[in-house]
Formats: C-alpha cells, sequence, structure tokens
C-alpha cells in the first residue's frame, strides 16, 4: 500500500442493525477506493433501484445517484450540518469494524494467514459475526483458560 506494508483494502456495505450486507476483501491495499467501487457489484445492483435507494460512502468514492458523501469542504452551515449527520449515520460502519476485529483476533494488525487466504478469512469472520448478532450473541463474554488437552476432555463429557 501506500504506507508501505502489505494490506488488503476491505469494502464493505452495513445495514441499520449493524450486519454486513456485502463485502469485498479481495483487493490490495493500493487501490483507491473509487476504482473499487466502480468495480463492486453492490454498485451495479444498487443502480438498478433508480434513485429509490441509496448509500452512505465516504468521500473518496465520488458522488453517485445512489451514493451520497460528504460535502468536501463544506462552506456553508447547511454543508456542515449534512456532514455531521452522515457521519453519524457512517459510524455504524467504523462500530461493525470494530466489532469485528474485536470478536476475531485474527483480523488484527498482522493476520497470520497466507495472502491468498485473507479474503475468504474475512469473509467468513463476517459472515459468523452477522450469525452472532442474529442469535443475539453478545461479545461480553470470558475466555476459559485451558491446559493441553483439556479441550477434548471438555468435549467428550458432553452429552
Amino acid at each position: 500500500n501506500r504506507k508501505g506494508y502489505p494490506s488488503i483494502n476491505v469494502r464493505v456495505t452495513v445495514n441499520a442493525d449493524e450486519k454486513f450486507s456485502s463485502i469485498s476483501a479481495e483487493w490490495p491495499g493500493s487501490v483507491h477506493d473509487a476504482r473499487m467501487w466502480r468495480r463492486s457489484p453492490i454498485r451495479n445492483i444498487i443502480s438498478q433501484y433508480d434513485g429509490n435507494a441509496c448509500l452512505l460512502g465516504d468521500s473518496g468514492y465520488g458522488i453517485s445517484p445512489w451514493l451520497i458523501i460528504p460535502f468536501k469542504p463544506p462552506t456553508m452551515a447547511i454543508e456542515r450540518r449534512f456532514n455531521r449527520t452522515h457521519a453519524r449515520e457512517r459510524v455504524i460502519v467504523e462500530r461493525s469494524f470494530g466489532q469485528l476485529k474485536q470478536r476475531f483476533a485474527i483480523l488484527g494488525n498482522c493476520v497470520q494467514v497466507a495472502l491468498v487466504r485473507v479474503p475468504k478469512v474475512v469473509i467468513t469472520c463476517a459472515v459468523l459475526l452477522n450469525i452472532a448478532k442474529h442469535l443475539n450473541d453478545q461479545l461480553d463474554f470470558e475466555l476459559e483458560e485451558y491446559e493441553e488437552g483439556e479441550i477434548e476432555e471438555d468435549l467428550e463429557d458432553e452429552p
């Protein structure tokens, strides 16, 4: 990427329930958001709604009839107010990414899997988080400490 280390550019859409509704994790970190958006299947889908649906995005994506981005730079009070409202709504995406990284430590700063597997790992973690949310499985649990071999013993004791 432009900062000099390997990374993956992840593009997502998140619904109001903070669940991932689409995800793409195959682009290198050096690819600009606008290029990813132009080639995104979700862009093609949302464009078919003829203005009856839209997404909120950051300014890196560029404006379109179906994608609303903040004013850059806001010059009037109404534009600043719009940007604040836009940011409040888009925080759902940031919160969802935070929950994803919190639940799945493998997605931390340095993913320890082969680069070709990273997209599948990211998508799998997002799907599992959606399932956990659907089942109301909260993250506020503590991991039990196990000694080597104890997990298998506990599983054998299960009915």
